[in-house]
């Protein structure tokens, strides 16, 4: 079944060729729209939600380096250095919705024309959440409600969607999602994720309400504990196996992880590009974490945690002598792990049931939710090193876990505050690899807790950033619709705070 799949999936990645390079013509020729069936535009829309330019550029380069998971002397990457974001935030911006938001909307609007497509309608408006929430959070007020909708309703311009509004509408879009799946409907085609396995489509759905939820916490503490209240009533993931992830494969190049294919062609182990941030790897070695030898080793595929050594963040060839001597040259720090993340049929991982486990930890820290806060820690670490066994085929052993869990870091906490930032520290090493998760949660609770970098050029004055910039390409075309957003926003800056963004 994967195997057909994925075939499709290559004919779509042609035929998306012709959907991002041929614009106009798509909006003015309605035959290019209605001959796709919705299932293929499924596939399509999943393949193509990272691209491998905004996987090594924005989740690497910027998010990972932002949060200080990852960390380079390069100047081309501006992330741990907070310096020229602009052109990186433009790729994103432009490629999202010229392609991605474009087909997904025709995936939703096909899907919508026949009673039979109602299962891949409803993954359509739980994936819409996804792929719009992942904007939302990275610049604020985004096109939302207009967007991709210039072949069907002539918007060309889509105006921007204030961010509570926005948040609204997904938590609202993947609760009409779920509606509408269902065992006894027919079946989804060129699903990449679960295969059209409805069960598991309600977890995911289930889960990214959690991770919507959650997210306003600090700001609309009622929608938040209502919107986690539903999600758990309805069903969420549970274990490992649940994760929402894409499966690569090596027998074809359009196949192959788009982020370890990028690392490679670009040749970025051996030229010591990217390497695993100091900050990040001290917390590991600190809480003697056995996830480690998943996620690091040495450019020779060493993964021992007794070399594993990360590097400074904010430097650059020149100036990383400033450290002295806790500098042990960048050919000495770890990589992403060459045996696991960086083999090209590793998985690109969306939503992790670890993530869910740790905001429900916290949702019931915080009495919206009932169970027991630190059993559910333990069951989000628990879960998180099960992962890298179904991810990166690294199983970590039980006494490993044992030990981990001896160490009693969420009971040992003395307060809610502590708590809430284990809980922090947690998540950022659970969704190591998925950025833009990383940087939207730490923004929210403002752990774990970092020291800015200060780099001559810092577009933050030695801030770390709260938010990517609009794309210059939209003050010329879309001029009035991003200056209406700015000023309902605060300036277009990377210091200006999104809606949700209060810690």
């Amino acid at each position: 079944m994967l195997s057909k799949i994925l075939k499709s999936a290559l004919l779509l990645s042609l035929t998306g060729v012709l959907f991002s390079c041929n614009f106009e013509e798509i909006n003015t020729d309605p035959n290019n729209t209605t001959s796709i069936a919705p299932g293929a535009l499924l596939t399509y829309t999943q393949m193509h939600t990272i691209n491998g330019g905004n996987a090594k550029n924005i989740q690497l380069g910027t998010c990972m380096m932002i949060v200080q998971q990852t960390a380079t002397l390069n100047l081309d990457m501006p992330g741990d250095k907070y310096y020229q974001m602009d052109s990186y935030a433009n790729s994103m911006f432009v490629d999202t919705y010229s392609d991605l938001i474009k087909n997904w909307r025709e995936l939703v609007v096909i899907a919508s024309s026949d009673a039979k497509y109602e299962n891949t309608l409803g993954a359509a408006k739980i994936w819409g959440a996804y792929l719009f929430q992942r904007m939302t959070d990275l610049f604020g007020n985004v096109p939302y409600s207009e967007a991709g909708l210039g072949y069907y309703e002539s918007i060309y311009r889509p105006k921007y969607d204030n961010q509570e509004d926005i948040y609204k509408g997904m938590i609202q879009d993947v609760k009409d999602g779920l509606k509408l799946l269902g065992e006894d409907k027919p079946a989804m085609d060129g699903d990449l994720f679960y295969e059209g396995n409805i069960a598991q489509w309600k977890k995911f759905g289930g889960s990214l309400l959690v991770r919507l939820g959650m997210r306003l916490s600090e700001v609309t503490p009622d929608l938040a504990k209502e919107t986690v209240q539903f999600a758990v009533q309805n069903g969420v993931m549970t274990e490992a196996g649940d994760m929402c992830r894409l499966i690569h494969n090596v027998d074809k190049d359009a196949f192959k992880n788009i982020l370890s294919k990028r690392y490679e062609l670009d040749g970025f182990v051996k030229d010591d590009a990217i390497k695993i941030s100091k900050t990040f790897m001290d917390y590991l070695k600190s809480t003697n974490d056995p996830r480690i030898k998943s996620y690091c080793s040495l450019k020779d595929g060493n993964d021992d945690p007794a070399v594993q050594a990360g590097l400074p963040n904010g430097y650059d060839s020149n100036t990383i002598t400033e450290v002295g001597d806790a500098y042990i040259g960048k050919e000495n720090c770890s990589n992403f792990n060459t045996n696991t993340i960086l083999k090209l049929d590793a998985p690109t991982l969306f939503l992790l049931p670890s993530e869910t486990k740790l905001l429900l930890a916290e949702a019931t820290l915080r009495g919206w939710t009932p169970g027991d806060a630190a059993s559910l820690f333990e069951e989000a670490v628990i879960c998180s090193m099960k992962e890298q066994k179904i991810a990166y085929g690294v199983e970590i052993p039980q006494a490993e876990i044992d030990a981990y869990l001896a160490q009693d870091l969420f009971k040992k906490a003395a307060s809610t505050e502590a708590k809430l930032e284990v809980l922090g520290q947690q998540y950022w090493v659970a969704t190591f690899m998925n950025g833009f998760e990383s940087y939207a949660n730490w923004r929210r609770t403002g752990y774990p807790t970092l020291t800015p970098t200060h780099y001559a050029g810092s577009q933050s004055n030695g801030q770390i950033p709260r938010r990517l910039p609009y794309s210059v390409e939209e003050y010329t075309i879309n001029k009035a619709n991003v200056e209406a957003a700015v000023r309902q926003q605060g300036a277009d800056d990377v210091t200006t705070r999104i809606w949700w963004d209060k810690k």
